[in-house]
């Protein structure tokens, strides 16, 4: 007999995750939208996430992958096993709102022209301050970041066209996919999504915010974000979004913000560095953004080998993906310069 397919499915990554585990699929067992699958790809867990799952939650399907090969791997893993029109990331570390898929699905039928869409993501602890209401592209900055991270509760509560998707909490269609392909599995973590935004952007797709769509995020419960790994890790996988998506000319004005950014980062971390020498102190160096060096003790031996090989890897890389700039750089422009924008102003977002 031939099983259904479902309208949707849920893909959960997850790596020794068994302590959040419980509280997230509880939370999908309670959804009011039910024509959907859950799918947990497992990288390769040390801890009982596995036997947990198996126990208590005989309706999850998992996958299991032999090691940890990285968010990308595993949400590909899924998106491949998967044949939902809908597909539907979630982090291991979220409590979703029992209307949050109907949410989900309710709006992409709605709005046809919208290829994906972000979640409204909480902090979990009170008093709950927004986590992410999709993901902004800065061509000052040349780097993806949170809109709305830190705001009161109160915001972001308007549906709106946006850049892009934070990969946490997320709803793709699968035709997507089939068009820009999934994600890419060299950046293993951080940025992969930022990634996808930028080449569903330039090939001409929309996002969609959907802030009836409500997740609680544990921020940083799946992720160390200050481990020296992470942040060298962010500082190529940076490099390669730009790199890989940006027509000709966008790609001019990146490279030369780039290049001064190092350059500050080079300059001001002398200068601390001297001073600390000056005073005796050794904790010069610790406030540098994640897509720079943050000390440049690290700068030898750790980012300019990362920076060597990525900038190695670049033009494979932006060939793979030539086809689908489908958008100049001035029409690409124009389009990140008025997002997001309210959905009620046009349509279609363009």
């Amino acid at each position: 007999m031939n099983r259904k397919i479902p309208q949707a499915t849920v893909i959960i990554p997850n790596w020794n995750g068994a302590g959040h585990l419980r509280e997230c699929l509880d939370s999908l067992a309670a959804q009011t939208f039910r024509d959907f699958e859950t799918l947990l790809v497992d990288n390769g867990s040390t801890d009982a996430s596995v036997s947990l799952v198996e126990r208590d939650y005989p309706w999850v399907r998992v996958i299991g992958l032999a090691q940890n090969l990285g968010f990308s791997t595993a949400v590909n893993v899924g998106i491949r096993e998967s044949q939902s029109e809908y597909v539907v990331l979630l982090n291991n570390d979220t409590r979703a709102r029992r209307d949050w898929l109907e949410a989900l699905i309710r709006d992409m039928s709605h709005w046809p022209e919208a290829s994906f869409a972000a979640s409204r993501m909480l902090r979990y602890e009170p008093p709950h301050l927004v986590d992410s209401a999709g993901d902004h592209f800065s061509l000052l900055s040349g780097a993806g970041n949170n809109i709305g991270a830190g705001d009161p509760e109160g915001l972001h509560k308007q549906p709106a066209w946006i850049f892009g998707a934070c990969a946490g909490a997320a709803i793709y269609r699968r035709s997507l996919f089939e068009d820009i392909g999934v994600f890419d599995e060299d950046f293993f973590l951080v940025f992969e999504d930022v990634d996808l935004d930028l080449r569903a952007q330039v090939a001409g797709h929309h996002c969609l915010y959907i802030p009836d769509a409500v997740v609680l995020h544990k921020r940083g419960g799946s992720t160390d974000a200050t481990s020296l790994e992470v942040a060298v890790r962010s500082w190529r996988n940076h490099v390669w979004v730009a790199g890989k998506n940006l027509p000709p000319l966008l790609l001019t004005w990146w490279f030369g913000v780039f290049v001064l950014r190092m350059l500050a980062h080079l300059v001001t971390g002398a200068i601390r560095r001297a001073r600390a020498l000056l005073s005796g102190s050794r904790s010069a160096g610790q406030s540098e953004p994640k897509t720079g060096p943050r000390d440049l003790r690290n700068l030898p031996t750790h980012y300019l080998p990362v920076l060597k090989s990525a900038l190695r890897a670049l033009p494979a890389k932006r060939r793979e993906v030539a086809h689908l700039r489908r958008l100049g750089s001035l029409k690409l422009l124009s389009r990140l310069r008025r997002l997001p924008s309210p959905v009620t102003s046009h349509r279609s977002g363009r």
